[in-house]
């Protein structure tokens, strides 16, 4: 093992910058490759196998909560035993939880095996559709089974601080995978070949992985043993950790389901589109922030609450001042955006998608509580708060759903996500970390500001400079106004990287010698 594998579960900034920068190169690129596939998949397959290939692999997504949220746990554990140098007790849970997954692996299977003679009934196919599509469910069944082992040799990576290397891995298999699926489609394959490179492509990830951890940490699944008391703190916390993930999908993915049973289902497509941006945004605002979990496992078990301090308020400080600028470009631009995205834009899209991210943001901080909950041991609390949160949110989207239409789901989730998410949850924390409101406001709220200010003021001069966008072509009044906007963004994001620069001197430092290596 060489120093720079050493684990340090994130607790460097050089560490953990590198991770963040291949974590987001990971999304990007895994982004554009989706659209790729599904591009290719929908033009050769027809949108009638295209669909089924979906509904098939979303049945087995469904078959992901099969996980209970072991993986999560294990990522806890890793990092606890790879702070206080327990190298036996990390060897312990790698195998334990191999188990586990080995076990959950092979259910998925049989009940996709149970699933496969029932398809011709359950999607009203005919005789040949049928027979293809329970033997690609069930090899679709084996893909998951294998992925979920592979969970194992991610979470050791992400637990001690490497999760460049599996993002890494990750890329590089889905790049071949999907090129190999191109390849199968184009070549007249069908669903059976695309199970069959998908489960060989899963395979070699964990093939992959699983070496990697061996390299870093010396241990492979056989190296310890199975320990019960292992697999119940295990199950005790991913159940917790379960219940959160469920009651997240109350809050808000039931959304798209309540509009439907209300209104008129037409009025779905509106809110989906504007979800969507939403996501994104969220995604771009919580990978780097999610990276800390392991951190903050590992500074408890140093018990340096001052540094644990630091990167929560930091890290609420960080999310916000990238979701707010992204929040005042799309308010100021958004609606040329979404034309030149979608040509004929919904009505109420513009205002749900306003709307959708005002509560993203004021989520952010609730999720990096979970985040930080999660990282101590401690998300039994956060279970609480967060089935309150999802009733209280379920209640409120149904009420305003039926007083405003398709824009109440979002108008619903307001109250709980501004008193829970925003306050209650960051109060919590700040409590049990000795540190009073105040300085948390100060340090994590405040230096928003001088971002969002900065968002505002662009767009406002842009506005001014370049007042409408009428005589201009949809094409090119939607370019101008998504390059206004990402000026905007931009504007925003230099501010917010100089007082993090200025706050942060280990930072400061880490960049210094990344630019001076680059530049050698």
């Amino acid at each position: 093992m060489t120093a720079a594998d050493a684990p340090f579960a994130n607790a460097s900034p050089r560490q953990f910058l590198r991770n963040a920068a291949a974590s987001y190169a990971n999304l990007v690129l895994g982004v554009i490759l989706s659209l790729v596939l599904t591009r290719v998949l929908l033009r050769d397959l027809g949108a009638s196998t295209y669909g089924l290939w979906i509904v098939l692999l979303s049945i087995v997504g469904y078959l992901g909560v099969l996980d209970v949220g072991v993986s999560t746990a294990a990522v806890q554990r890793v990092a606890r035993m790879t702070a206080i140098g327990d190298n036996q007790g990390l060897a312990d849970v790698i195998r334990t939880a191999s188990v586990f997954f080995s076990v959950s692996g092979g259910i998925a299977v049989a009940i996709t095996m149970v699933l496969a003679p029932f398809l011709d009934r359950i999607l009203h196919l005919g005789p040949t559709s049928a027979e293809v599509a329970g033997v690609t469910l069930v090899l679709l069944g084996v893909m998951l089974a294998v992925r979920f082992v592979t969970g194992v040799p991610n979470a050791v990576l992400f637990g001690v601080g490497r999760s460049d290397r599996s993002s890494v891995i990750t890329l590089g298999s889905t790049l071949v995978t999907q090129g190999a699926q191109v390849v199968v489609v184009v070549l007249g394959g069908g669903l059976v070949w695309l199970g069959v490179v998908t489960v060989v492509g899963t395979f070699v990830t964990f093939v992959m992985t699983s070496f990697v951890v061996r390299r870093i940490t010396g241990h492979t699944v056989r190296s310890g043993r199975f320990e019960r008391s292992i697999m119940v703190d295990l199950l005790r916390f991913g159940g917790r950790n379960t219940i959160i993930t469920i009651s997240g999908m109350v809050s808000f993915s039931l959304d798209a389901l309540i509009i439907g049973i209300i209104l008129p289902v037409a009025q779905v497509a509106p809110y989906d589109i504007a979800l969507s941006t939403a996501n994104l945004t969220r995604n771009l605002t919580t990978y780097g922030g999610d990276l800390l979990l392991p951190t903050y496992t590992h500074f408890e078990s140093m018990q340096d609450p001052e540094r644990q301090a630091r990167l929560f308020s930091r890290t609420v400080m960080a999310t916000l001042a990238i979701s707010l600028p992204v929040l005042v470009a799309l308010a100021a631009f958004g609606d040329p955006i979404l034309t030149l995205w979608l040509g004929n834009v919904p009505a109420k899209t513009y205002s749900i998608m306003i709307a959708l991210g005002f509560v993203t943001a004021l989520e952010l901080p609730g999720h990096q509580c979970f985040i930080f909950l999660t990282g101590i041991g401690r998300n039994q609390l956060m279970m609480r708060m967060a089935v309150l949160g999802a009733t209280v949110n379920l209640a409120g989207s149904i009420a305003f759903t039926f007083l405003l239409g398709p824009i109440g789901p979002a108008v619903g989730s307001l109250p709980a996500v501004l008193v829970i998410d925003f306050t209650i949850l960051p109060i919590i924390v700040c409590r049990y970390l000795g540190v009073p409101f105040g300085r948390y406001v100060k340090d994590a709220l405040l230096p928003v500001l001088p971002a969002v200010a900065m968002a505002g003021a662009v767009a406002l001069a842009i506005l001014w400079l370049l007042p409408a966008h009428s005589g201009l072509s949809t094409f090119r009044g939607g370019v101008r106004a998504l390059v206004s906007a990402a000026a905007v963004v931009l504007a925003a994001w230099a501010v917010m990287v100089g007082m993090t620069l200025k706050l942060e001197p280990d930072v400061r430092a880490a960049v210094r010698t990344k630019l001076r290596r680059a530049t050698r």
